[in-house]
């Protein structure tokens, strides 16, 4: 469980910064990072599984990776020069919109802790 959760995590990663980001998909379709949202949560509560049995623990470190992405990606869309180094680094044209916004901000948290509640439900 150990090697296939982080597999696909870096899976995960990976398609959010090519296809999500770079090559621009998660902009054109709303559910791309939505699902990539609910998968991380569920494979990284499996990560966790292999280091606790605690249901707590587990939300807790979904929790913690939660407010800490959240927070990247809140930065970036507040800092002029973050938000103009991400474009340039991904190659993304001027009219895309990084600001935050606090209902997709939630409905991420909440896809989050739904992909780990699926796992805590069914596998502990």
């Amino acid at each position: 469980m150990f090697l296939i959760s982080i597999i696909i995590l870096l899976g995960i990663f990976i398609l959010n910064l090519m296809f999500g980001i770079k090559y621009g998909f998660g902009f054109r379709h709303y559910w791309f990072f939505d699902t990539l949202h609910f998968l991380s949560g569920f494979f990284l509560a499996m990560f966790l599984a292999n280091f606790t049995d605690s249901k707590i623990l587990i939300f807790v470190g979904i929790a913690a990776v939660s407010f800490l992405w959240e927070t990247a990606e809140y930065l970036i869309g507040k800092i002029p020069r973050l938000s103009v180094g991400f474009k340039e680094t991904f190659s993304l044209g001027k009219n895309i919109d990084t600001r935050p916004k606090w209902p997709d901000t939630i409905l991420d948290v909440i896809l989050n802790f739904a992909g780990a509640a699926i796992f805590v439900y069914f596998a502990l």
